[in-house]
C-alpha cells in the first residue's frame, strides 16, 4: 500500500516532502485550526458555589467521587484537565505537601511542583482514604483518578475521559463554561493576590502569550480597587488652602516659533 502511495506522488511533492517545506505548500487546500484568541472566563462566586453543590448532591448510584475531587483540584491548583487525569500516587506526596506534574501539555509544564495549601490537602487525603479502601494499599505507579462509572473499578486502567460527567455537572448546576475555565479562575485569582508572572509560571506552567498579557491587567485592576479603599475622613479629603492667586507676568510682546517680537516693530 504505502509502495503504490508513494509511486502515486507527483515528483514535485516527493521532492518537497524530501527537503522540507511549510504545511501551506503541501496541502494548500487544507485549513489548520485556528488558534484560540480567547483567555476564557473567570467563574464569578454563585458560579463556583452552584458547581461545588452540583457535585456534593449527586444522588447514590451516580455519585463520582472522582469527579468531586477533579473539579476541586483543578479550582485550587489550576492544573489543566490531562495533568490531572495522568497525575499518580506517587507523585503526591503529604508529607512535604507537593504535587509533582507528571504529563503535561508542554515540556516545561512536565515535573513542576506544586505546593499543596490546607484545602488541597485535606482534599487529597481525603480522596486517597477513599480510594484505599477501594483498592488496598495504593500503589505509587497507579493513576489517581482510576477508570470506572461511577466507581472506579480497575486500579490498572487510567481514568480517560471526564467530558459526559462534566457536562451533565455544569448543566445541572446551570453553570455555562468550560472545564478550562476552571484553570482561568484560579489563575486569575492567583494574578488578583499579586503574584508575580515568573512564580504564576513556575505555579500554572507555561500559559500563552495572550494569558500572560492578560493576567498583569488584572494585577493592576486589583491594585486600583485596594487603592479605592484608602480614603480620608468627609469634609477632609482636600487641604483647606486659600485660593492661589496667578502670578502676573509682563511680557514686551509675544513668542512664536522661538522668535520674539515686539509691538513697536
Amino acid at each position: 500500500f504505502l509502495e503504490g502511495y508513494r509511486a502515486s506522488r507527483p515528483p514535485e511533492r516527493e521532492a518537497l516532502l524530501v527537503w522540507g517545506v511549510t504545511w501551506k505548500q503541501l496541502w494548500p487546500k487544507v485549513r489548520k485550526f485556528e488558534e484560540r484568541t480567547d483567555v476564557g472566563r473567570v467563574l464569578g462566586p454563585e458560579e463556583e458555589l452552584r458547581l461545588l453543590e452540583a457535585v456534593d448532591t449527586q444522588t447514590h448510584p451516580n455519585r463520582s467521587r472522582t469527579l468531586e475531587t477533579f473539579v476541586r483540584l483543578a479550582l485550587l491548583t489550576g492544573m489543566r484537565s490531562g495533568e490531572i487525569q495522568s497525575l499518580q500516587w506517587g507523585r503526591v506526596d503529604f508529607g512535604n505537601r507537593t504535587l509533582e506534574v507528571g504529563e503535561a501539555k508542554t515540556a516545561a509544564g512536565a515535573g513542576r511542583l506544586i505546593p499543596m495549601n490546607a484545602h488541597v490537602q485535606a482534599v487529597m487525603e481525603q480522596y486517597a482514604a477513599w480510594c484505599a479502601d477501594e483498592f488496598r494499599p495504593l500503589r505509587p505507579e497507579w493513576r489517581c483518578f482510576l477508570f470506572g462509572k461511577p466507581y472506579p473499578t480497575n486500579p490498572m486502567r487510567p481514568f480517560t475521559d471526564i467530558t459526559g460527567a462534566w457536562n451533565a455537572l455544569r448543566k445541572r448546576a446551570k453553570v455555562e463554561c468550560r472545564l478550562h475555565d476552571l484553570r482561568h479562575t484560579c489563575a486569575t485569582r492567583v494574578a488578583e493576590a499579586g503574584v508575580a508572572e515568573s512564580i504564576m509560571l513556575a505555579l500554572l506552567g507555561q500559559m500563552s502569550r495572550r494569558m500572560i498579557e492578560h493576567y498583569p491587567r488584572i494585577r493592576m485592576a486589583a491594585k486600583r480597587k485596594a487603592m479605592e479603599s484608602i480614603t480620608l475622613p468627609k469634609g477632609y479629603e482636600t487641604a483647606q488652602l486659600p485660593p492661589a492667586k496667578s502670578p502676573k507676568v509682563k511680557s514686551a510682546g509675544w513668542v512664536s516659533r522661538g522668535i520674539s517680537y515686539r509691538k513697536d516693530w
